[in-house]
């Protein structure tokens, strides 16, 4: 590999770093209570970056036997790059961060089977009339950046994502459940994961309703992932870069209620998003975002650090938007990591018996295409309980919810759980951690 960027050094390149990914992956897929698919898929590839005569080049290849038409193609892009406006990272020292877990490595097509059909089957025992599926994915990568500054890093590891779930018809109501884990070890036995989608099917097959107005609204954990995408794009580099984030001109103000605190964590144990170091080089760390409701931190690559004066995070990664599927065609940009907010002082269950009445919000639906980056959040409550009393009376229905995270967060926040649950964002991306947080006046709005 490093005879890529000796290629490029002698077609004149001032500074090279090559970046390279192989990725072998295997998928496995039930849908209908059937299988649906088996897939094996392999990639292998590099990314090099140079500058010549002030200016960035881009070129990437599948064909590695060819160091010399990845230096030219690279070389020839520059005369139309961007002006370099910073260095590539150098040597520096990188955590051991134990990323590699030999039972994922030697998960078999059989083993990935046998776990989605067992899942299944402990639903169908439940209800058989439940439309169950699963799908269970086994990834092992190798991820290497060079540099001409004398960066020469790599590591190897393993991915296990695991979803489970269905669809229950019962006349007019169509409830969806499900439940999910990615991490680079492997999960377990999935057993809270059956119990979690059968317990959502029992409260969610009585249905309640609500009113519409401001409400008390208890966020589970994987809500909280949903609705703090907000502020995962208000503190990227690039964002407040383009003087587009309400965030911007906050950095070491106190922004949010102090009982919030919120890392973003490329070291976390078993993180799906955990590596030795982001797809340029830098060491990941554990970087606070909000410390006891001050803004601490910006999420950085290589370019936003040096743009806006601030240090290096560890967060340059080239991946496709929302999810963590590495793109060697993609310009490294800040990208979270895993996230984990701190929990409060009592058992998500005392906060549901203290709310009264209220709104518990399990699931949104449509969130994407709210204003993020204004830190605004709205859709359809695709899983949502009604409390009455203290008590969960059942299901909420043609139920919106709607908000700004930074509002909220600074003057509604009415608790935050003990408890602290590891989910997904969107129910398919990372492994985040987070409480169940209580916030008052949440609007929500019902067609009932």
């Amino acid at each position: 590999m490093r005879e890529i960027i000796e290629k490029a050094v002698a077609r004149g390149a001032s500074s090279c770093e090559l970046f390279y990914l192989s990725s072998v992956r295997t998928d496995v897929d039930y849908e209908a209570k059937r299988l649906k698919a088996v897939l094996n898929t392999e990639e292998r590839g590099a990314a090099l970056r140079v500058v010549k005569d002030g200016r960035f080049g881009f070129a990437t290849s599948t064909k590695l036997d060819d160091p010399d038409r990845l230096a030219e193609d690279a070389i020839a892009t520059a005369a139309y790059g961007d002006e370099a406006s910073f260095d590539f990272a150098g040597e520096a020292t990188l955590s051991e961060v134990p990323i590699y877990d030999e039972k994922v490595a030697g998960l078999g097509v059989e083993d990935m089977m046998t776990r989605a059909e067992d899942g299944i089957a402990r639903i169908l025992d439940y209800d058989s009339e439940i439309n169950a599926e699963a799908s269970s994915q086994r990834a092992i990568q190798t991820v290497s950046v060079l540099t001409s500054e004398g960066l020469e890093a790599s590591f190897e590891r393993t991915l296990y994502k695991f979803y489970l779930g269905g669809r229950l018809v019962e006349g007019t109501n169509f409830l969806d459940c499900s439940s999910y884990y990615g991490g680079s070890a492997l999960d377990v036995d999935g057993s809270h994961m059956v119990e979690k989608v059968i317990r959502d099917f029992k409260r969610g097959r009585k249905n309640s309703d609500v009113t519409s107005g401001p409400t008390k609204v208890l966020f589970t954990p994987q809500a909280v992932a949903d609705v703090m995408m907000t502020l995962s794009a208000a503190v990227s580099g690039s964002i407040v870069e383009r003087g587009i984030s309400p965030l911007g001109d906050k950095l070491g103000q106190t922004i949010y209620d102090p009982r919030i605190t919120v890392y973003d964590d490329g070291l976390a144990k078993d993180g799906y998003g955990t590596a030795r170091f982001d797809d340029e080089g830098v060491p990941m760390q554990r970087t606070p975002v909000i410390e006891n409701g001050v803004l601490s931190s910006f999420l950085t690559d290589l370019r936003t650090s040096r743009k806006l004066d601030l240090p290096r995070t560890g967060n340059g990664i080239r991946a496709k938007r929302l999810v963590l599927t590495k793109d060697l065609g993609k310009i490294p940009a800040p990208e979270i990591t895993n996230w984990e907010m701190a929990g409060g002082e009592k058992p998500h269950e005392q906060l549901v018996a203290e709310m009264g009445d209220g709104v518990i919000v399990d699931s949104i639906m449509g969130i994407l295409m709210s204003n993020l980056i204004a830190g605004d959040f709205s859709g359809n409550v695709a899983y949502g309980l009604k409390v009455g009393g203290g008590k969960i009376q059942g299901r909420v229905k043609d139920t919106m919810v709607a908000g700004n995270i930074h509002r909220l967060l600074k003057d509604s926040v009415i608790a935050l759980s003990s408890d602290v649950e590891r989910v997904g964002q969107l129910g398919f991306v990372g492994s985040h951690k987070y409480p169940y947080l209580l916030l008052g006046d949440v609007a929500i709005s019902t067609k009932a």
